[in-house]
């Protein structure tokens, strides 16, 4: 694990942080836990290590390396599928080289796709804030998602295609069409949407796919939260597996 964020519990958080996570993902599991139950429900689906790709698609903010650790060390070196809030955006030419990176020995290749937005939760409650090693005071987690909240709030989405933003441009577009017309989501809605889109538009793109190989995907999909002891959790933890074009849920 990163040496600036640990896999972290409830029982040492403030009265008020307890509380927003109660209310927010009272199903919250360790990182760690994460990780083990991604081993040991996929090996019973035929998913090792050794015969695997995994795909990680977490936000480009220094606190996700610590759960980027936990899956390497869980299922090898990752094939980087990372944006800004987690987003999925390298496309067909970018999955076609994940496939080419897959193992594929016994005639089938396998993905295990990690698609985990994320989210702060301060010692006063306040979601969407954390508290950076070396900094004065508590920043945005996610800043990405926080920035698209104040616009919508503002009432001054712009959709346009920005070259010198491209990333935050296509998080703006493929976003809006997952919210409700007329309603400012709070930052946690926003988070989820942003886990929904990353997996959905993952799904086409393995789905687009051309091989003589059958491809046999897995896709993890939750929310980390940062937690103001310096530790990292686990919310809304969903799973799937699907095998020759049959989808399973992974067993909790």
């Amino acid at each position: 694990m990163s040496p600036h964020r640990r896999a972290a519990g409830a029982t040492g958080l403030s009265s008020a942080a307890r509380a927003s996570l109660a209310e927010l993902y009272p199903d919250h599991v360790g990182v760690g836990d994460v990780v083990r139950w991604s081993q040991w429900s996929l090996a019973r689906a035929g998913f090792h290590q050794s015969n695997a790709l995994p795909l990680l698609g977490v936000c480009r903010d220094e606190l996700m390396l610590g759960f980027a650790e936990a899956v390497t060390d869980a299922w090898g070196a990752p094939f980087d599928l990372g944006a800004l809030a987690g987003m999925v955006f390298l496309g067909r030419t970018g999955i076609a080289a994940a496939l080419g990176h897959a193992p594929g020995e016994d005639g089938r290749h396998r993905f295990v796709a990690f698609c985990f937005p994320h989210i702060g939760i301060d010692d006063d409650g306040t979601v969407g804030r954390v508290m950076r090693p070396g900094m004065h005071g508590p920043s945005a987690a996610c800043g990405a998602l926080a920035a698209l909240g104040q616009e919508l709030a503002d009432g001054r989405l712009d959709l346009a295609l920005d070259p010198l933003d491209l990333e935050m441009s296509l998080l703006r577009t493929r976003l809006v069409s997952y919210l409700r017309y007329g309603r400012v989501p709070t930052l946690s809605e926003l988070t989820e949407a942003a886990r929904d889109v990353a997996v959905a538009d993952l799904r086409a793109l393995v789905d687009g796919l051309a091989s003589d190989q059958p491809v046999d995907v897995a896709y993890l999909s939750g929310v980390v939260i940062h937690t103001p002891d310096g530790g990292d959790l686990v919310g809304g933890l969903r799973g799937e597996v699907v095998v020759d074009g049959v989808s399973s849920p992974l067993d909790r």
